[in-house]
């Protein structure tokens, strides 16, 4: 009986060790799952500060906001000087990390501030400022690029931050284009381009904006100027236009470009079919405006690509001198972006495939088109700052266009 009752003792003592085991283990799980659940990156304690860093976020973006429209005179225009003087009286405002002051104040809505660790773009229209001091407008993301390289945005939120590379151009949905900068205002102009390898001296005489033109022509230039020297650049297509739905104009890959389309009904006159209809149409929002590109923007272009341009002292082998295999030029027009090669810092087929539409005037009855065409024979002949002028009303499979994009101010 005494043996029988110290072997009952010895299972219980032995099940209650098991017991406890299981019991520390249980907790050591739930210890760790707790422990998860408030420190790991969805964590509680994780949101609760995320949530905490986007209330003060929101509360240093509402403070600023609400000093630029203190500062907005009887004109509807920002007056800078009320501007610094209503931002001085927030706390730790800082400017590219330097406090402001009356001797250190900001220039630009196109800039970053810095309110007490919170980064708050001045700018009504721009989202954020990539690292470099490229302006993303509203509406708009970064998909990938340096300033140095061509900063490319898309306005399809799935195209953020994709990258630049051929192999993934065919996967972005949205429109695409890239940053031109033009930090000196002063080579905002336009500069004889290059034909067979030689200066092309600049036809004359030429306008932009034509004196003789639409009724809107003047008023549209001047916006397009003062934003391009207020945020130190514009967005070109990436790529030619293609017909989008609605007949509206894209800037996609793997695309027809769009061509037979005259400049428009006149010189007075835009109609509801030409190329700057077209490109003026492309977009209704705030914070951008989308134009057929100016030749002053096209020269832009071609300072960004070779910084000798502006003084005419490219080599022979400069691409805007010597374009020969970075378009097609083989007698058959092609896809947007079908060649890889064919792209100069993220912008694709300037050289070749269609000559492009621009808003230059050439005499009373012609506009300028830039850069080679498929059907061009030589393409050392048709560079892409080759200049080409024809008539408004000329239709042809050889002629397309390219949207440019300005900041609103």
């Amino acid at each position: 009986m005494k043996k029988l009752k110290m072997e009952i003792n010895k299972k219980n003592n032995g099940i209650t060790l098991i017991a406890l085991v299981i019991t520390i283990i249980v907790l050591l799980i739930l210890a760790g799952v707790s422990i998860a659940t408030l420190t790991e990156d969805n964590g509680i304690l994780t949101r609760v500060k995320e949530a905490r860093e986007k209330t003060k976020q929101a509360n240093v973006e509402e403070q600023v906001e609400l000093a630029i429209q203190a500062s907005i005179g009887a004109n509807g225009k920002i007056n800078m000087e009320e501007l610094n003087k209503n931002l001085s009286y927030i706390d730790k405002l800082t400017y590219k990390g330097n406090p402001i002051s009356s001797t250190n104040k900001i220039e630009s809505l196109a800039v970053e501030v810095v309110v007490d660790g919170c980064n708050v773009v001045l700018g009504r229209n721009i989202k954020s400022i990539t690292q470099d001091g490229v302006p993303i407008p509203k509406g708009f993301y970064y998909v990938g690029g340096t300033k140095e390289e061509g900063v490319i945005i898309s306005d399809n939120k799935n195209d953020e931050n994709k990258g630049i590379s051929h192999e993934v151009i065919t996967q972005l949905q949205g429109n695409q284009f890239v940053w031109i900068p033009v930090d000196n205002i002063n080579d905002f102009q336009r500069f004889n381009g290059y034909t067979n390898g030689n200066l092309q001296v600049l036809p004359e005489p030429t306008s932009e904006p034509y004196e003789n033109g639409y009724i809107n022509e003047e008023e549209e230039y001047n916006k397009m100027y003062e934003s391009v020297k207020e945020n130190r650049g514009f967005y070109i297509g990436r790529y030619e236009a293609s017909k989008g739905e609605n007949e509206l104009p894209e800037s996609k890959a793997s695309a027809d470009a769009w061509n037979f389309l005259d400049w428009g009904k006149s010189m007075q006159e835009l109609g509801t079919e030409g190329v700057v209809y077209k490109a003026k149409s492309m977009y209704n929002i705030d914070s951008i405006t989308s134009t057929l590109v100016y030749g002053v923007q096209w020269d832009a272009i071609m300072n960004f690509i070779d910084s000798n341009y502006k003084d005419g002292l490219c080599s022979e082998s400069s691409y805007v001198v010597d374009s020969i295999n970075k378009g097609n030029y083989s007698g058959n027009i092609m896809q947007t972006a079908s060649n890889e090669n064919y792209a100069v810092k993220n912008i694709y087929d300037l050289a070749g495939n269609v000559m492009e539409w621009t808003m230059e005037t050439y005499v009373v009855w012609g506009k300028v088109l830039r850069g080679g065409g498929y059907s061009s024979t030589d393409g050392y002949a048709r560079p892409m700052s080759y200049r080409g002028t024809t008539s408004y009303d000329n239709l042809q499979a050889n002629f397309g266009f390219r949207v440019a994009l300005y900041i609103n101010i």
